[in-house]
């Protein structure tokens, strides 16, 4: 198992857990187990900064998952979280929040664009200015896609998240029609600034952006 440091839980706020690289199959089912423990009234939820193994993903939205060529060394795996085909792999930060949304005072479009604004606010300390949009989803530096998000909710509990693009190979995202968009082209922070990114850096940075965000509602 990843080391994990993270701020213990209390009734009302969620801990903050911040791993290593995480297999996506493990990342799944602590988040399962998470979302089980909110929902029984047992944890104020989690929410996991981490990046994963090279996998691509399908969501719920079928004619969304559109994969051209999946190499043969990496894993392909459904999903039930909103949204089409997408990468993860080294270099990207995915954030899971595993919250229950009414103890924290969200409906579903406010916790989206709370989460995406996490991941905004992240880009912005590399010198990126992206922009949060609802149609297509996700963060944007002009017409390049640098962040991606799908969720699930049952029950009032969220799964899944935010992935973050800061210096992972975009070349894998040849792969596949990122979200069903055609033409899309998929942006990184480095490839913006030119700059490499410490992921480790990176990780503590968005653990102090969660922090802060948790603590303004």
């Amino acid at each position: 198992m990843p080391e994990a440091s993270g701020m213990p839980g209390t009734a009302s706020r969620p801990e903050i857990r911040v791993l290593g690289r995480v297999a996506y199959d493990v990342a799944l089912a602590l988040q399962q187990e998470t979302a089980a423990a909110v929902k029984a009234g047992a944890s104020a939820g989690v929410v996991f900064l981490l990046e994963h193994d090279p996998v691509i993903t399908l969501g719920s939205n079928k004619p969304s998952n559109r994969v051209l060529c999946a190499p043969p060394d990496v894993t392909l795996v459904a999903t039930d979280r909103g949204g089409g085909a997408t990468i993860h792999n080294p270099g990207q930060l995915v954030v899971y929040p595993v919250v229950g949304l009414r103890s924290l005072g969200f409906g579903v479009k406010t916790f989206v664009a709370w989460v995406l604004d996490l991941g905004r606010q992240l880009l912005e300390t590399y010198g990126v200015a992206a922009e949060c949009r609802q149609n297509p989803l996700g963060l944007w530096v002009g017409v390049r896609k640098i962040a991606s998000l799908g969720i699930h909710i049952s029950r009032g509990v969220a799964t899944h998240g935010l992935a973050v693009n800061l210096d992972n190979d975009l070349a894998l995202f040849d792969a596949i029609v990122p979200c069903g968009l055609a033409g899309v082209a998929m942006t990184s922070a480095a490839a913006e600034t030119g700059a490499p990114v410490d992921m480790g850096e990176a990780r503590e940075r968005m653990r102090a952006i969660v922090a802060a965000g948790l603590d303004r509602l």
